[in-house]
């Protein structure tokens, strides 16, 4: 069941995307993915404002690598108005636990135009920074790109986590 503003009710493939979306998620099935996105989507990730992804093939190839490295992720109930709706979802990268909201925008065909990812905490977010995007380089630009995407990304998880075991207690 979904909470929806009564001003304005969902259009009428929003929840059927939606609901799709969210299997696919926790199930980890980028071709049911697939079966959902309009041709020219737009997907923004919480990692970084520099690029979208764009196009269904690619925000596809993106979501299996995603589905690869966030394990056992779970979905809310969504919140929805008019040709856009949100819910939560939760899983593990390497241990942590991400949460994060997913912003859905559809079209009068009921595909997904555009969504927006917003994560948090920071030690699950840049561990999840240090772990997907050198796959996804590797996948696009090469084995040898991969590893370079790696080296840079890694001390920043490493130094957040640690952080997070310290800082709080001197807070």
């Amino acid at each position: 069941m979904s909470i929806t503003d009564s001003d304005q009710p969902a259009a009428s493939g929003l929840l059927p995307a939606i609901t799709a979306l969210r299997t696919a998620a926790e199930n980890a099935d980028g071709d049911a993915l697939a079966e959902i996105l309009a041709p020219d989507v737009i997907f923004h990730t919480p990692l970084t404002s520099r690029i979208c992804f764009e196009g269904s093939t690619e925000v596809t190839a993106l979501h299996r690598d995603i589905f690869a490295v966030i394990k056992d992720l779970s979905t809310t109930e969504p919140l929805t108005r008019g040709d856009t709706g949100v819910f939560t979802f939760s899983g593990n990268v390497r241990g942590l636990k991400l949460d994060a909201m997913n912003l859905v925008r559809v079209n009068e065909q009921g595909k997904i135009v555009e969504f927006t990812i917003f994560a948090r905490p920071l030690p699950a977010l840049a561990t999840l920074f240090a772990t997907l995007p050198p796959r996804v380089t590797a996948r696009r630009r090469g084995r040898a790109k991969g590893a370079l995407v790696a080296a840079l990304a890694a001390p920043l998880g490493f130094a957040l986590r640690t952080a997070d075991v310290f800082v709080p207690r001197l807070i």
